[in-house]
């Protein structure tokens, strides 16, 4: 199974839709998530059918903020169990691994309501012992090294993210490609960067899925970076060599251009795809 989730940003702005028929059309996903719609559910099943996907579920926005959607093949055979303001938490019926549960997760962004987060993390823990993976924005780090620019975040607030995922039992999906999913005021003296986004499991999710990934994509607009998750319980998939892509926040870091001006010029007579592999 292919998972794909995305804090969009909101489904009304006019570029949202083509980025994620790309995205689409590119990873494949079977299961998608998106946070912060900002719509109702009359829109997410317009969306459905431009996506082109079988089924859907969302939960509408409160005033002007929030949303959750999930979009699924019908062939993956999710349905889902239970939903607030903050997840989805869907069962996946899986002919060759068994039952296992996929939760969507948006973490509160007000500091005054992280414990609420962390709480229900500790309560959908405690509803199953299906094997279990919850992915999406949950608004927290678990250390110092995923945050980068302005002013450190709290240690209160590290530390009892890190609490509430040890006490679910959760083991945290190293992120491929580029270390942060949050950004702020790039390319400014007030640039600020975090990983914001993650897919964490249980060990028995992990025992079932050893060879599973998750990347970072890149999309246009929302300010939050799409994150991928395969989940694979064969090495097949990891030996294929994955495409080139041009990360924007490189051309933040100093010396970049000249960087590239220098590895480009030394094999000017080379093929593209050389120069690429050079640089």
């Amino acid at each position: 199974m292919i998972v794909l989730s995305w804090n969009c940003w909101g489904l009304g702005n006019p570029s949202v839709v083509p980025n994620l028929k790309y995205l689409i059309r590119r990873y494949k996903p079977d299961v998608l998530f998106m946070f912060e719609t900002i719509s109702y559910s009359n829109k997410v099943e317009v969306l459905r059918y431009s996506l082109g996907f079988d089924c859907c579920f969302s939960v509408n926005r409160i005033g002007r903020s929030g949303g959750m959607a999930v979009f699924w093949k019908e062939h993956k055979k999710c349905s889902v169990q239970n939903y607030s303001n903050n997840h989805i938490d869907m069962l996946v019926e899986d002919s060759i691994h068994g039952n296992w549960r996929l939760t969507s997760f948006y973490g509160f962004p007000e500091n005054s309501r992280r414990r609420d987060s962390w709480n229900l993390i500790r309560n959908l823990s405690d509803s199953s012992n299906l094997p279990w993976c919850i992915i999406g924005d949950f608004n927290d780090i678990l250390s110092c090294n995923e945050k980068k620019g302005s002013i450190e975040r709290p240690n209160w607030l590290i530390s009892g993210f890190r609490q509430a995922v040890q006490d679910a039992g959760l083991i945290d999906i190293p992120l491929e490609g580029y270390p942060f999913t949050w950004f702020k005021s790039l390319g400014t003296a007030r640039a600020v960067e975090e990983r914001l986004d993650r897919a964490m499991t249980n060990t028995n999710w992990s025992t079932l899925f050893p060879n599973a990934n998750l990347e970072c994509l890149t999309a246009a607009y929302s300010d939050h970076y799409p994150i991928l998750l395969s989940c694979f319980n064969d090495t097949v998939h990891q030996n294929v060599r994955k495409s080139f892509k041009f990360e924007n926040a490189w051309l933040t870091e100093p010396g970049f251009k000249d960087f590239l001006r220098e590895k480009w010029l030394n094999c000017e007579h080379d093929e593209i795809t050389k120069k690429i592999e050079v640089c």
